[in-house]
């Protein structure tokens, strides 16, 4: 099960992005890089953990952060942007976006982006909807508001709570192409999986000619 969720949430965005080129689905380019993206953060158990990894691996990411932690862990999400990484809106309270009205995205998305902005003093570039449920109201309020909707094109499948750190490398080793966007998670579910996970793999895929660069 967990091999067959991983490959879907994989190959399904890769299916469906020629269709939706407003959203960032992958970045083109030949170069072995790569761009890890967290979503769900600042969390109290991850977030410090997951900096100092990326911090030794000298590799960079973008964090999508949910308003209210951010409320929560202020000094959290100005230590993402201290360390050189990108930061972009995840909505307010991270509600299923087809089920929620559009005027309540609107207000989501703007709620948010006035307390990421207050607290590290950077407006963030992208939105990244909750559970990848991009709708036709994210598209317009990231148009009106000079953002961007960000999604991915390789996700492991960490948020999975059986998932293992061993299924996470082997997940993003086979199917990592140059542009990838990765989608991980700085969420206490997805501990046990991500950090016995990272710092192995980006050494391996760094001694593979591989680098990490922020959005």
């Amino acid at each position: 099960m967990v091999d067959l969720t991983a490959r879907i949430a994989t190959q399904l965005p890769r299916l469906i992005a020629p269709w939706v080129p407003e959203a960032l689905w992958r970045v083109p380019t030949a170069e072995r890089v790569a761009y890890l993206t967290f979503d769900d953060g600042p969390s109290a158990p991850m977030t410090y953990p997951l900096l100092r990894i990326l911090e030794a691996a000298e590799a960079k990411a973008t964090f999508l952060l949910v308003g209210r932690s951010v409320q929560r862990y202020p000094e959290r999400a100005r230590a993402i942007v201290r360390a050189g990484h990108t930061m972009g809106n995840h909505t307010l309270t991270h509600p299923y976006p087809w089920r929620t009205p559009a005027d309540e995205t609107a207000r989501e998305l703007s709620r948010t982006n006035h307390i990421l902005e207050d607290v590290t003093g950077v407006k963030p570039p992208f939105i990244r909807p909750p559970y990848g449920q991009l709708t036709p109201a994210m598209l317009r309020f990231a148009r009106a508001h000079g953002q961007r909707c960000l999604m991915w094109d390789l996700a492991p499948g960490d948020f999975l709570a059986w998932i293992d750190a061993a299924r996470v490398r082997q997940h993003v080793l086979r199917f990592i192409r140059p542009g990838s966007i990765i989608v991980l998670h700085d969420n206490p579910v997805a501990r046990e999986a991500v950090l016995p996970a990272l710092p192995a793999l980006l050494r391996d895929l760094r001694h593979d000619g591989w680098r990490f660069e922020a959005l």
